[in-house]
């Protein structure tokens, strides 16, 4: 799966969607590590694709953002899930996987706020709120005054 590490994250997922959505009108094997296809665009345009997948710089696409460039962009990410669709399932589930991990990550980082909070001493606690309020961003302290001291 080099091909699709070569990508950026988000055209990793934009391929993604463009296969999911039907967006790879064609796909056929040329050569042992090669497919060619057409793709079609955000903009309705069809882009003409080719990946190597023994020299994944190699691909092209006569879309905009990789026309005359090494990258790997969403069009060729779409043909090679079109190629391979048991990658775009894996891909799909590592996705998945990888946000219940990071929802996991968040709620203890916010129980342990949570914790920590409620363990404060209220001078500790004034202090902090302050800080926040005078060293945070504008709309915050605009915010406490419009909810707590009614202007």
């Amino acid at each position: 799966m080099a091909l699709i590490h070569l990508a950026s994250y988000a055209s990793q997922w934009r391929g993604y969607e463009y296969y999911e959505s039907g967006k790879v009108k064609t796909c056929q094997r040329t050569d042992d590590d090669q497919y060619e296809g057409m793709v079609s665009g955000s903009n309705g345009m069809i882009y003409q694709v080719r990946i190597n997948l023994a020299h994944p710089r190699t691909s092209q696409c006569t879309c905009p953002h990789a026309a005359g460039k090494r990258i790997v962009c969403k069009h060729m990410v779409a043909l090679y899930f079109a190629a391979f669709p048991d990658e775009a399932e894996n891909y799909r589930e590592e996705v998945i996987e990888a946000e219940e991990e990071a929802e996991r990550e968040r709620e203890e980082e916010e129980n342990a706020v949570i914790d920590y909070v409620s363990k404060m001493k209220k001078a500790d606690l004034q202090q902090a709120l302050l800080q926040l309020l005078f060293d945070g961003p504008e709309w915050q302290y605009d915010h406490f005054i419009e909810e707590h001291l009614h202007r």
